[in-house]
């Protein structure tokens, strides 16, 4: 069984104080168990099997300890998600075009959806929006207006990427689960394409071309679809310049 990563805390730590929100750290040793600890322990388990449970366990801690960083499950997920955005550079870069820009903060954000699964859903699921999230929307809606899109405009495209990207991203993940049937939910799904029209005796070249999507690779449709709605944000920008 391999070691915590953190010693557990001694009955005398547990009695501590810790720092207050305002960042002000209360006299004594600090806290061997952070909020960004606890957050990484959530991503590393994964948020299906992220529980303040097993997060003190991978922490050598007692669970309750970690009331100290978190409020309850709702918080432990938007820190992780926090934790998971961290990094991302969501200004633009001197020689990015406005789309050029777009383009590197959707595939880093799909980048993030592949490495840590379940992160899409649990921003969809969560009642409040991470403070991650909220600043990395604000902060894409400044350099688009700031490249001449409308502040509405901004807020449109933004808005679309974001939420397809998240769509894609659930969508691909549950086709990648088990079926009833004992296969993936994909290949269930491509054999209902295919045998809907085989049933009447007759070839369909849409339920085939779907078929190949579904049992295709999940980037590639993304992305096909991430350039149909840069087109349509080039559209606005148009006519708004015209």
């Amino acid at each position: 069984m391999p070691e915590p990563m953190y010693p557990p805390i001694t009955a005398e730590e547990e009695l501590m104080p810790v720092a207050d929100p305002a960042g002000r750290r209360s006299a004594g040793r600090p806290p061997r168990v952070t909020r960004e600890a606890i957050a990484e322990a959530a991503l590393r388990l994964g948020p299906d099997r992220a529980t303040l449970m097993t997060i003190g366990r991978a922490l050598g801690v007692d669970h309750s300890t970690l009331y100290r960083h978190v409020k309850g499950r709702d918080d432990l997920m938007s820190a992780a998600v926090d934790r998971a955005l961290d990094g991302v550079g969501w200004q633009r870069g001197a020689a990015e075009d406005w789309r050029a820009y777009l383009v590197r903060v959707s595939e880093t954000v799909w980048d993030l959806y592949e490495r840590y699964p379940g992160v899409a859903e649990t921003i969809r699921a969560l009642e409040a929006t991470p403070p991650s999230v909220v600043h990395a929307f604000a902060a894409m809606c400044d350099e688009l207006a700031g490249a001449g899109f409308s502040g509405s405009d901004a807020m449109l495209v933004v808005d679309s990427i974001m939420d397809m990207t998240n769509d894609s991203a659930v969508g691909w993940r549950r086709l990648a689960g088990a079926s009833a049937n004992g296969t993936t939910v994909a290949e269930a799904m491509r054999r209902s394409w295919e045998a809907e029209f085989a049933a009447e005796g007759t070839g369909n070249s849409v339920a085939a071309a779907m078929a190949g999507v579904i049992a295709g690779e999940p980037r590639h449709w993304w992305r096909r679809k991430l350039d149909l709605l840069l087109d349509g944000a080039a559209g606005l920008l148009a006519r708004k310049s015209g």
